[in-house]
């Protein structure tokens, strides 16, 4: 059975532990997790219900602390299957992301060459930041002893940036030496 990364993503949380719907919401939050998976808030109860009836996980009704109902989602052994084969298809083939900057890059000629240019500072300016924030996350990850992939989540990025950040300075540099604009 093939599945998404959205759906991969939401069996990697409930093999954690049992949750409820709200508490995966919460950890989807916590773990910026918006930023480097596709799945967005209105869709993890859709996921939810599908993973529920291809077997994946099974529910149950809970009554809480507060004597609220709660419907815990658990993964069962064959959702266990589907998310180690899922890891296998993620991890073994690079797969395009969508980058919404490549948008403006496809229509960048639109802009006068002195607006394109701080435009791109800025972007440039962004990525700093942005690398900043996940060194930050990065050594805290390593300070709280969390798990090693954990951990490679931020470093990646931090790569990712950094490459970027490589790409958009010689990009700048080409396109100041541009005559024709």
């Amino acid at each position: 059975m093939t599945i998404s990364s959205k759906e991969v993503a939401l069996l990697g949380l409930v093999n954690e532990k049992p949750k409820h719907a709200y508490e995966i919401e919460n950890d989807i939050k916590e773990r910026d997790m918006r930023y480097w998976t596709e799945i967005s808030m209105s869709s993890v109860y859709k996921l939810l219900n599908k993973l529920e009836r291809n077997g994946s996980i099974e529910s149950e009704i809970r009554l809480s602390e507060n004597n609220v109902s709660q419907k815990i989602y658990t993964i069962t052994p064959q959702g266990i299957q589907v998310l180690k084969e899922g890891i296998r298809e993620l991890v073994s083939a690079w797969q395009p992301s969508k980058y919404p900057v490549d948008i403006a890059l496809s229509n960048l000629k639109l802009l006068n060459k002195k607006d394109a240019i701080l435009r791109l500072n800025e972007y440039s300016k962004s990525l700093d930041e942005m690398i900043e924030c996940y060194k930050v996350l990065e050594k805290k990850l390593e300070d709280h002893a969390c798990d090693f992939s954990y951990i490679q989540l931020a470093t990646r990025r931090i790569c990712l940036l950094k490459a970027e950040k490589e790409w958009i300075i010689d990009f700048i540099i080409q396109l100041e030496d541009v005559n024709e604009w």
